[in-house]
């Protein structure tokens, strides 16, 4: 059996212009995949009989310097499930190095989600 490993970055709600930023939640990134799990603290009160909402943030496009996301939620209806776009995000040279998503109503106004590949956590075992 193959033994997987995902690694903790944070998360981050960045106000552009006070420049101040408080704590948003994990993201573990899946080398098998090519994507991030999300815990969003806002999001995760609204799970549903004890169970976690899954937030997925995937690579979509490289176009020169920059990188484009989709941010996605799973819904389960039944056995079947299904993804859905929530939001988007970016990563440039003007990021410097972090990815800034957008969720609509909770960002804009000078407001954006920050996952920050600078400050990581160490190895962790996936569950």
């Amino acid at each position: 059996m193959k033994k997987s490993n995902s690694t903790m970055f944070y998360l981050w709600w960045f106000n552009k212009q006070t420049k101040k930023r408080f704590c948003a939640g994990r993201a573990f990134y899946s080398e098998e995949n090519g994507d991030f799990s999300m815990l969003i603290n806002l999001l995760e009160t609204s799970s549903k009989d004890g169970i976690k909402e899954e937030i997925f943030l995937r690579p979509i496009q490289v176009k020169e310097d920059n990188v484009y996301y989709r941010l996605e939620k799973v819904i389960r209806k039944g056995n079947k499930s299904h993804r859905f776009c929530i939001g988007e995000a970016f990563q440039n040279a003007n990021t410097d190095g972090d990815i800034h998503i957008n969720i609509e109503p909770l960002t804009g106004q000078g407001k954006v989600l920050v996952l920050s590949l600078t400050e990581q956590s160490e190895v962790m075992p996936a569950a």
